[in-house]
């Protein structure tokens, strides 16, 4: 997906605890944000339409039994008539939301981006994108979509430090993930009273070094707030003062490594992100 240009949305999140945690299955997914460049476009009726709906219904089809969230797919056989789509859902959800987030996708795509040859949307639980283009094991970091709470935060210095080794461990531990679903998530103490949730996920398909650049350049865009995410085409992050996963679904990050006064091996895959200044 070609782009050059970075989207910047300012919201206020309202602390909903009953509605964060986790969605129902039942409930409608969560519209967040979508990007069609309206560069290239095709005809209703075209070899490229079929071929399009062909792709969107197959990855619906694999969204019922994805059990890592992510799948790619191709549909037909010449370019420039081919179609290629890929969905990731997030890593704490199961696959009955997944599966109904890739399946509403696959609707309001069609209608927010009509004749689009290359597309994506952002919903809180799932990303859905496809392209005329080879999009499979290949880094995207535009178009990036940030949301930012507005919010004031006490003890900036602080927050800033402990952001800083969220961020390090929750980029750390994804994009370290040789297999699977390349997605991590901690909760670290800010005060007595209140904790810093973070999570980070990245495509399947990228290499570990893929991930680490597409998080870093992420995270990079949510600095200087007390909460915010980034949507990429490969990779997403999140860090709020409230819980937004679903903790009981994800295994506990491993904490950083110590180091004695002795000296430690180097971990096997170093932090990829510095402490926010």
């Amino acid at each position: 997906m070609k782009s050059s240009f970075t989207v910047s949305i300012s919201l206020f999140f309202f602390l909903n605890f009953l509605s964060v945690y986790t969605r129902s299955s039942e409930a409608a997914p969560e519209y967040l944000f979508h990007d069609c460049p309206n560069t290239t476009l095709f005809t209703p009726n075209s070899t490229y339409g079929s071929n399009l709906d062909a792709l969107l219904s197959s990855l619906s089809s694999t969204a019922n039994n994805s059990t890592d969230g992510f799948a790619n797919a191709t549909a037909g056989q010449n370019p420039p008539d081919q179609a290629y789509g890929l969905f990731l859902c997030r890593g704490d959800l199961d696959i009955a939301t997944c599966s109904d987030c890739v399946s509403t996708g696959k609707q309001e795509i069609l209608q927010k981006c009509p004749n689009q040859r290359v597309s994506v949307i952002w919903y809180n639980e799932c990303m859905l994108r496809y392209s005329n283009e080879y999009i499979f094991s290949v880094m995207e970091e535009v178009p990036a979509i940030t949301m930012v709470n507005t919010v004031n935060i006490s003890d900036p210095a602080r927050f800033r430090q402990v952001l800083g080794r969220s961020i390090r461990e929750v980029a750390y531990t994804a994009s370290g993930k040789a297999s699977g679903k390349k997605f991590a998530s901690t909760k670290m103490n800010f005060t007595s009273l209140q904790n810093l949730y973070t999570m980070a996920q990245c495509t399947p398909d990228l290499m570990e070094l893929e991930c680490n650049s597409c998080l870093l350049s992420a995270i990079k865009l949510l600095e200087g707030s007390q909460g915010a995410r980034a949507l990429t085409p490969s990779c997403n992050a999140r860090f709020e003062l409230y819980p937004f996963y679903n903790g009981t679904a994800v295994q506990a990050s491993p904490p950083p490594p110590v180091t004695t006064s002795e000296g430690s091996p180097p971990p096997p895959h170093p932090p990829p992100v510095t402490t926010p200044e």
